[in-house]
């Protein structure tokens, strides 16, 4: 178990450190740094399994206290602008009229507030119970893990599913994994790491089965990594055939409620954006026009020009019709919308909403249609093909990265 400490009156930790070792937690697996610029040194060359955080912290250790500086580390990790994750972050303050305003935003961003104060010792126990909290976690979780990094999700068996067990990951025969979802594993080395990965078709389509196996995926198998990919329809004049979809946002979008008093439906769609780390590391892959150009190339079937990944709005219902209507009155929720599908707010939902260990999620999905009688049939396949092949290549390039 690792801790960081992040307060500029160090000398408050002596009997906190000397208690850590009751419990078998030596001085070695502790950091204690005065700043925040030291904390963002620290956050991003390793992970930590709790973060105690005073409030009031400078900049640079010669600086003067601010809460800013604490409010923007908070900020920094909780949007994955700092890659390393923190599961629990503890609040410190010694004052809290100090505290100001930045108290509710720690309030709602921690774990919990320790009160500090240097004549009980309510704030060390506190703290301590917190810390014994995490390490029984971190051993129940070690011991249970099965040690999968990656889990991949796809609705159809054909051709989505089919078309993932094709990269070179070493698959083996699936396996029960409860009574009703059966899952591949592989194997992906990069760079002399192995990485472990399993493979999963859904009992059905749709977001609500999409939730519920994302869910007990993320709980049973406690992935760093889950994905989805697959088909979708894309908006025309948007996108074209073949082009791979990234879903950043995702969401419902027929969610809402009937109005009553005029007879109308209200849409309440609620936006669940990829995360930062995800969205950023698309963007290098999608400048890299020879390997885009490659995945076409290694297809033999009937395929349109050379894919895009194309990141944007991508809007889920429960089911896509062909007249192309309903791309229009979705289009209504976000003029930006670049395709919509069955399944993705459903990983996302899962994933946004589930506890620690969180994993990262994002969603690739080639767009073999249009939604409207124009239909192309044919490219379902190569759809299909192109976002595993994307998936691969993200994951080549920044699984160490994606993983953390």
């Amino acid at each position: 178990m690792r801790i960081l400490i992040v307060d500029d009156q160090p000398k408050r930790y002596d009997r906190f450190m000397h208690e850590l070792q009751a419990i078998d937690i030596d001085r070695d697996s502790v950091d204690l740094v005065t700043s925040s610029i030291d904390a963002r040194k620290l956050l991003v060359s390793q992970e930590y399994d709790l973060l105690i955080l005073d409030i009031l912290i400078p900049f640079r250790p010669e600086d003067t206290d601010n809460s800013q500086n604490a409010i923007d580390l908070l900020f920094e990790i909780r949007e994955g602008g700092i890659t390393a994750s923190v599961p629990h972050i503890l609040g410190v303050t010694a004052d809290r009229m100090a505290a100001g305003p930045a108290l509710e935003q720690f309030e709602n961003w921690c774990w919990t507030v320790l009160d500090y104060s240097h004549s009980t010792d309510d704030w060390l126990h506190r703290a301590l119970n917190c810390v014994t909290f995490v390490q029984a976690k971190s051993n129940e979780q070690r011991g249970s893990s099965s040690g999968i990094d990656i889990v991949v999700v796809c609705a159809l068996e054909n051709p989505e599913l089919s078309e993932v067990l094709k990269l070179p990951w070493n698959w083996k025969p699936p396996r029960p994994l409860n009574d009703t979802i059966f899952i591949h594993d592989g194997q992906l080395e990069v760079a002399g790491t192995v990485y472990r990965v399993g493979a999963v078709c859904l009992p059905r389509m749709g977001m609500v089965a999409t939730a519920i196996t994302a869910n007990s995926l993320i709980e049973r198998l406690m992935p760093k990594l889950i994905a989805m990919t697959g088909i979708c329809a894309g908006v025309r004049g948007k996108v074209n055939l073949g082009d791979v979809l990234f879903a950043d946002p995702a969401w419902d979008f027929q969610s809402g409620k009937w109005d009553g008093e005029t007879g109308r439906f209200l849409f309440r769609p609620h936006h669940i954006p990829a995360p930062t780390k995800v969205r950023a590391h698309v963007q290098q892959l999608r400048t890299d026009k020879a390997a885009l150009e490659a995945i076409w190339t290694g297809f033999s079937g009937t395929k349109p020009g050379v894919s895009k990944i194309v990141p944007g709005p991508l809007a889920s219902g429960s089911a896509v019709l062909s007249d192309g209507e309903i791309i229009k009155g979705v289009r209504g929720q976000h003029q930006e919308l670049i395709g919509i599908e069955m399944e993705i707010y459903g990983l996302y939902a899962a994933a946004h909403g589930a506890s620690y260990p969180q994993p990262t999620f994002l969603a690739l999905k080639g767009v073999c249609d249009f939604a409207d009688p124009e239909k192309a049939d044919g490219y379902q396949e190569y759809a299909a093909y192109s976002s595993a092949q994307v998936l691969r290549l993200l994951l080549e390039r920044y699984v160490d990265r994606l993983t953390k």
